[in-house]
């Protein structure tokens, strides 16, 4: 079956040049690499589980030998080695009619043991950038190509499929379109890949967006060979995401990751940067867009996961998916059907035992009298970006209680309320407790406000100037959980708070490490003493802890020791005994400057103790163009965490992002020019295991001396906290984009806005869209044939309760056309007036 060879068309027009770039994207199944000045040969690229080959890589002549005599077919063997003869192979090629190229077809052995045909390209010479000596040798399969031809792959020619022009691939709806056309008219098992270049934006920054456009081009080629060689599809969804849609069985996900992992090498990436794989595969009647939806869902486990990088997908997927989304559907419904309430637990004062304050906590009690427990509703909000709607509901109820007790002329004993950082990274938190203090008339000494330690955690701009605003406005600021990771005398210098909060697990560890929990406790009591701050400690149980918290001169304390979490009824019955309650408040010394000199008296504070007040700090050298560490304490050895931490300690520059290695520098040259308050950056470090980890160094000049720069480093792990702010400033990746629900109610229906991620490209803020979404304009902005589409789909997912997902086109901001993918997940909970979480996202073209 020999044809005419894929190069005929070069030969006929004498384009030689033209020949590297064809090679290069064009769809082979191996690529050998042959250096006949050393007798040797590597195989560079192959399919797998395709032909039956030798070893990959090894002596030339002894591999050429080899393959003409078993893996070449008889009648063609003759004339394999007299072509591929390394004795005569360089002067075949010099001769050959397009010089530097050779092109003959033979018959291999396949792994079944049957003959196919192939076309063999064998190239060499500068033109294809090889230097002497050394040869590529290109095998393709006759039949693919001929299929091709033939017009039988599955990629529809003849619609004249737009290709992204970086990477060759059919882009979001092209690619759907097609992949749902094969879905539907093959009884082929279908097998959907979808792959995040994890870090990418990253990969951009330390390489360059050239290198980057690059190793997108090279994924975006191979995956298009894999997909012709499985008779399959490849898609470019935008940014760093790709999709293969391929038969079941022809390509294994750990062969396919092998391949992009290799690319990436390629060019020189750590071990950082790597492809993330979700798999799945279709079943019944699904449509594209669910089995994409699957794959989504089986990626989200493999991102940040660097030990398990491909994630299949599997029924206990949409279980937690649905738990969540009913739960946030009864939620909703909760809030508004009284459901939702607090309990207050009494903080006391540890010799007395009278009650000086609560905190109010969230607790969601059913009509039915049973308690769904916090753990088992706040995980979702936290994870779905709708803890602000607990808690403001929560202060609400708190100010209006409060006001209460001053109406009924109850003792107004101080409540602490919760502010998570999502609260703080969505509104503006002060102006918001401003508004409540007016609308209830209510002293703001009465509301006071905690913030948990992590929220602090980064020295943003939003945090510092929440807490700032919040004290100017004359509440009081508690710092919730201290000690639990991120804290510092720096954190609590830059932040001001008003009362430390922690807890008493710290005396609650096994005797293995006790001793360093009761190291940890002391730290902080003895710095909020230095500090003139009252300390508050939660979660007391036993008299033992509280004896012992009384012998280091601990004033105040919050546990199941004096009393459990309460309704507000029981909570109202003691505080009407004026026995039960001290109206003094929180007595401390006001806040006043403290001497570090303090700090350093051995007679005082032992190495343990330095050790966790200071928090993880190190001394920095700059000199010349590298900056090293040349001393450092426990808590910034153990807070670092990597396993080659002693290899790390010069030129510490190397191991971050190149940006990063500026803004250090650009630190570095302020703390030189402003030696009493020093200068901070947060900068980004590679761990072995491909993770990342951000710190925030706050520098001081030590000395300067003519030949090295010393500096002082107090560092802190902000590495959660940034990804928060992040996250959050995009409502996280679910809510970066628009999610609204659907809610029947009456038997009308009605939207929601829960997030407005795409108020910039929509231009419609989040209470214009629900208002046409309400009344119907919003409809007006899609496309006809799309509208009609979508709100069929829209009814016939609420009457038959199924999924939908959907692609359409919207007139955006200043006329432009957006190109939306809409997924509508139904919540099956018939007491829950939701009937449907909808989320839009903007896929770029």
């Amino acid at each position: 079956m020999e044809t005419k060879g894929i190069l005929s068309f070069f030969v006929n027009r004498n384009l030689l040049d033209a020949i590297p770039e064809f090679l290069e994207h064009s769809s082979y199944d191996e690529l050998i690499e042959i250096n006949l000045d050393n007798d040797s040969y590597r195989f560079i690229y192959n399919i797998e589980e395709k032909y039956f080959s030798p070893v990959t890589e090894g002596a030339y002549r002894s591999f050429y030998e080899e393959a003409a005599k078993y893996l070449v077919h008889p009648e063609d063997s003759v004339r394999y080695a007299e072509i591929m003869d390394p004795g005569t192979l360089r002067d075949r090629l010099g001769k050959s009619e397009l010089p530097g190229t050779l092109e003959f077809q033979f018959r291999a052995k396949n792994l079944e043991g049957q003959w196919k045909w192939v076309d063999s390209v064998v190239v060499g010479g500068a033109v294809f950038g090889l230097p002497e000596g050394v040869l590529r040798c290109y095998v393709f399969d006759i039949q693919q190509i001929k299929d091709r031809e033939a017009g039988r792959t599955k990629v529809d020619r003849e619609k004249k499929v737009v290709l992204d022009s970086l990477t060759g691939l059919p882009t979001n709806r092209d690619f759907f379109n097609a992949a749902e056309k094969l879905l539907k008219e093959t009884t082929v098992d279908w097998m959907m890949i979808v792959i995040d270049l994890e870090q990418f934006k990253l990969f951009n920054e330390w390489y360059g967006f050239e290198t980057g456009n690059k190793v997108l081009a090279r994924i975006g080629a191979g995956l298009s060979k894999d997909a012709e060689h499985c008779n399959g599809l490849a898609g470019y969804l935008g940014n760093d995401d790709f999709c293969l849609m391929i038969p079941v069985g022809k390509l294994r996900p750990e062969v396919l990751f092998k391949h992009i992992r290799n690319v990436l090498d390629r060019y020189g990436a750590s071990f950082s940067f790597l492809p993330a794989l979700g798999v799945a595969c279709a079943q019944g009647a699904d449509s594209v867009m669910r089995l994409h939806d699957k794959a989504e869902m089986a990626i989200a486990n493999a991102k940040g996961n660097f030990k398990n990088r491909i994630w299949y997908f599997d029924e206990a997927m949409y279980t937690k998916l649905e738990n969540d989304y009913k739960t946030l559907a009864a939620f909703q419904n909760a809030l508004g059907s009284g459901e939702i309430t607090f309990f207050l637990q009494p903080q006391c004062d540890v010799e007395t035992g009278k009650i000086v304050g609560a905190e109010a906590l969230a607790r969601w009690i059913r009509k039915d009298g049973s308690m769904v427990m916090p753990g088992d509703f706040v995980p979702a909000l936290e994870k779905y970006g709708f803890i602000p709607d607990l808690d403001k509901f929560i202060w609400d109820k708190v100010a209006k209680w409060l006001k209460g007790c001053m109406d009924k002329e109850y003792p107004l004993l101080p409540v602490s309320v919760n502010v998570s950082a999502i609260d703080i990274f969505t509104f503006d938190v002060p102006q918001y407790f401003a508004s409540l203090v007016r609308q209830y008339r209510i002293p703001k000494h009465a509301l006071k406000i905690e913030i948990t330690e992590s929220a602090c955690g980064e020295d943003s701009d939003s945090v510092r100037a929440a807490v700032h605003a919040l004290r100017s406005n004359g509440f009081v600021v508690l710092m919730d959980d201290f000690g639990s990771g991120y804290s510092s005398l720096n954190m609590l210098h830059e932040l001001n708070i008003d009362v430390i909060k922690m807890d008493a697990r710290f005396l609650r560890f096994d005797n293995t490490v006790l001793e360093k929990g009761l190291h940890i406790l002391e730290s902080v009591v003895y710095m909020a003493k230095s500090m003139g701050l009252p300390i508050i400690v939660e979660g007391v149980e036993t008299r033992e802890q509280k004896e012992y918290l009384m012998s280091l001169g601990c004033q105040y304390i919050q546990g199941f020791y004096y009393y459990r979490p309460m309704p507000v009824t029981e909570f109202e019955a003691l505080i009407q005994d004026r026995r039960n309650v001290d109206l003094g408040g929180f007595r401390a010394k006001a806040n006043e400057e403290f001497r570090m000199r303090e700090f350093l008296n051995d007679t005082v504070y032992s190495d343990a103790m330095l050790n966790n007040i200071l928090g993880p700090a190190a001394i920095y050298e700059w000199h010349g163009t590298d900056v090293d560490i040349v001393r450092y304490n426990q808590k910034f050895y153990e807070t670092v965490d990597v396993k080659d931490f002693h290899q790390r300690l010069n030129a510490i520059q190397r191991f971050m992002p190149p940006a990063d290695a500026v803004a250090m520098f650009q630190a570095l040259r302020k703390a030189v020019g402003d030696r009493m308050n020093g200068a901070s950056e947060v900068m980004t470090f590679s761990r072995l295991d491909g993770s990342f980890v951000k710190f925030l160094i706050h520098f001081y000049l030590l000395e300067d001396t003519k030949d090295v720069r010393r500096f002082y480093g107090s560092a802190r792990d902000v590495t959660e906290i940034s990804d928060l702010s992040n996250h959050m400033k995009l409502l996280s990746k679910y809510l970066s984009d628009c999610v609204i629900l659907l809610i029947y109610r009456h038997g009308r229906v009605s939207f929601q806005v829960a997030a407005q991620g795409l108020e910039k490209e929509m231009g419609l803020t989040r209470e214009k869209m629900e208002a046409e979404l309400n009344s119907g304009r919003f409809f007006y902005r899609i496309g006809k044939d799309d509208r009609d589409r979508i709100t069929a789909e829209i009814k016939r997912s609420i009457e038959n309760r199924q999924n939908y997902s959907a692609q359409f086109d919207m007139a955006g901001a200043e006329g432009k056309i957006l190109s939306l993918y809409l997924k509508s997940d139904f919540v099956d909970e018939q007491t829950s007036d939701v009937k449907s979480i909808i989320s839009i996202e903007c896929r770029q073209e």
